[in-house]
């Protein structure tokens, strides 16, 4: 009886050290691969509450619950995004450190500022494109302009003009807007808010500007209940039935892709398996029936990408955000 105990004794260490040693993992637990049975940090480079922070939030932990893991999230806000992505990818290539980033971070600050540890796709490692969040071109309820139309037409016989509020000089809304003065031949009196579209539609709502290009899921409430009339916005002909009465700028025929895209990236120099294993996790939530749910709720659009297709969404953002930098030097000079 002893000797019997004393075998099966040996034989279920014997059993635990192959385990151990081929990376076997206990169901279900994730173990073995990444996450490897670990807790990962995923952050956000904005503040609490904000209109973007929910969407790192419930991308992070139906990616979490897919690896039967948990993310804890970091809110690093401020710097265009710049602290929180330098956070991301200064960190220990393992995977266990993921962040959400937008066009303004990971390709517009490394175009106009040379002091960042990142300046191209090579300074960090892109997992999965998730979402669509368009701008909206609004006015408010009171405004004589009714269509996109009405507002060119005035813009063409008032140069300078009409006001309307961005969130920064070198944001996709402003360039979104100097894209439509140099495709529809007008010029806009483009107004930054230095306290982000909750500023300038507040501005816009009190008839200080004219109008107001916001991220449309920010905004949905004041359109809804008319208090906002919505012109145009940069997303797909979908769109239109989330904001009924608007025009894509598309199908009005003018090329403005400057919508605020999130994607997901994480430190340059992940291990292959680890990324290949990530980009895969990412992407079947990015295209789940369940993110796709909530995205139509809060008002985006999920638009999974990954590979290379994320990466031709890099490279043709990159290009279309470099001429709209040219556009808005032009600006200041003119």
């Amino acid at each position: 009886m002893i000797k019997s105990t004393w075998r099966r004794s040996l034989a279920a260490i014997a059993l635990s050290a192959m385990a151990l040693a081929t990376g076997c993992a206990a169901p279900g637990g994730g173990e073995g691969a990444w996450p490897g049975g670990e807790q990962f940090t995923y952050v956000i480079p904005y503040a609490p509450g904000g209109s973007t922070d929910p969407v790192g939030r419930e991308f992070s932990r139906l990616l979490g619950d897919a690896v039967h893991s948990t993310a804890v999230v970091e809110n690093l806000p401020g710097g265009d995004e710049t602290i929180g992505l330098t956070r991301v990818i200064q960190a220990e290539p393992n995977g266990l450190t993921l962040g959400l980033s937008s066009a303004t971070g990971v390709i517009v600050q490394p175009l106009v500022n040379q002091n960042l540890p990142f300046k191209t796709v090579e300074d960090y490692t892109p997992i999965v494109k998730m979402v669509e969040a368009p701008n909206v071109l609004v006015v408010a309820a009171n405004s004589p302009y009714k269509t996109l139309d009405d507002l060119i037409a005035d813009a063409k016989q008032r140069p300078g003009q009409i006001r309307v509020g961005t969130t920064g000089e070198l944001t996709n809304n402003t360039f979104a807007m100097v894209s439509l003065e140099d495709q529809a031949g007008i010029d806009l009196n483009i107004v930054p808010f230095s306290g982000g579209a909750g500023e300038a539609v507040l501005a816009t709502l009190g008839g200080d500007i004219e109008a107001a290009i916001p991220t449309a899921a920010g905004q949905r409430s004041f359109i809804d209940s008319g208090e906002l009339r919505a012109l145009a916005h940069t997303g797909g002909t979908a769109y239109n039935e989330v904001l009924p009465g608007s025009v894509s700028f598309s199908e009005a025929g003018f090329d403005v892709p400057f919508s605020s895209d999130y994607i997901t990236v994480a430190a340059p120099g992940l291990p292959d398996d680890v990324r290949t294993e990530i980009v895969a996790k990412a992407s079947e939530v990015a295209a789940s029936d369940e993110w796709a749910a909530w995205c139509k709720e809060a008002g985006f659009v999920a638009d999974p990408l990954s590979g290379a297709d994320l990466d031709e969404w890099i490279k043709t953002t990159t290009e279309a955000s470099k001429r709209a930098i040219e556009l808005v030097e032009q600006g200041r000079q003119g």
